[in-house]
Formats: C-alpha cells, structure tokens, sequence
C-alpha cells in the first residue's frame, strides 16, 4: 500500500550534504543542509519554502553508486 503525499512532490538536487530545491510556488531557491548522517540518506522530506512558507515534499536523489 502506496501513502498519498499531502503536498506537491517536487525533485531536489543533491551538492554535498546539503540539497537544493526550487519551489514551484515563487521559483526561489531553498537549501536543506544535513547536520545527521541519517537524514543524507532519506529518500523523500516534508519542508516548507523559506520564501513563501508553502509546504513540499522534496525527493532527493540517490548517491549514484
């Protein structure tokens, strides 16, 4: 059984141990930096744009190896 996402599912970019994602609501820029080595692993987040404070679920990519 697959849960529904409440908020719009958007794809982020990983650059370090932060990730960067655009919000669709006011195309501004955010971060999400990292401080636990368990959360740069997490597939998916529930955040809030710190421009507009609408919230989103950004999926991260995998490491790539």
């Amino acid at each position: 059984m697959t849960l529904q996402s409440l908020h719009p599912e958007i794809q982020g970019i990983r650059t370090g141990y932060s990730i960067r994602y655009t919000c669709p609501t006011c195309a501004k820029e955010s971060t999400i930096v990292n401080k636990a080595p368990r959360d740069h692993f997490k597939e998916a987040r529930v955040v809030s744009c710190k421009h507009c404070r609408t919230r989103l679920t950004v999926l991260t990519p995998g490491k790539g190896y």
